[in-house]
């Protein structure tokens, strides 16, 4: 008989017949697994500590995975241009890595991906449809008075911009002084 040996520690080691091993993992495969039907998932609105701000909501993305949403508690981090003219093939979508093309020469996603919080140094200038779950979720946590920028372009001089007043989403020349709020993902 052929035996599995597993060492416990300590001196301490355990021979399991290879055939019974192999017939409990299987039998466990063979289980049809079963998710917890109440997972704790985070409180649209929620502070979460430790990861830099406030549950947005969820957005999948362009690789199917489903992210979870943070913004700072702050009411924004400042006011910039969106940046220089000139077509960019971005998406409208994801806004870390139109971020991630864009901090040299925007100064709004620069001031997006400089901001730190909790640790994190992954903020970036949201995207136009991430920046609508804000509006959607949790516009209470924005300013009023002005539109905010997202990292989307439209066209070659103008950018897309939300009003958390009345609910505005819209397209401005990229000259224009706006809010800037930044965001962090993580994989839910």
């Amino acid at each position: 008989m052929q035996t599995f040996q597993y060492d416990l520690g300590g001196g301490a080691s355990i021979a399991l017949p290879v055939d019974k091993v192999v017939s409990q993992l299987v039998d466990q495969l063979r289980q049809p697994t079963i998710q917890s039907a109440v997972e704790v998932l985070p409180t649209i609105g929620q502070y979460l500590p430790g990861q830099g701000g406030v549950y947005v909501g969820d957005i999948r993305g362009n690789d199917g995975v489903i992210y979870g949403l943070i913004t700072p508690r702050e009411k924004d981090i400042g006011r910039s241009k969106w940046g220089p003219d000139g077509e960019r093939d971005l998406s409208d979508w994801d806004g870390l890595s139109n971020t991630n093309r864009l901090r040299n020469e925007c100064p709004a996603a620069k001031l997006a991906s400089d901001h730190e919080a909790d640790g994190h140094v992954d903020f970036y200038l949201p995207s136009r449809r991430e920046m609508m779950i804000a509006l959607a979720n949790v516009p209470h946590l924005f300013g009023k008075d002005s539109w905010y920028w997202t990292s989307s372009p439209y066209g070659a001089y103008d950018a897309w911009a939300v009003d958390f007043e009345d609910g505005g989403v819209d397209f401005w020349d990229r000259s224009r002084e706006f809010r800037v709020r930044p965001f962090r993902r993580f994989i839910l």
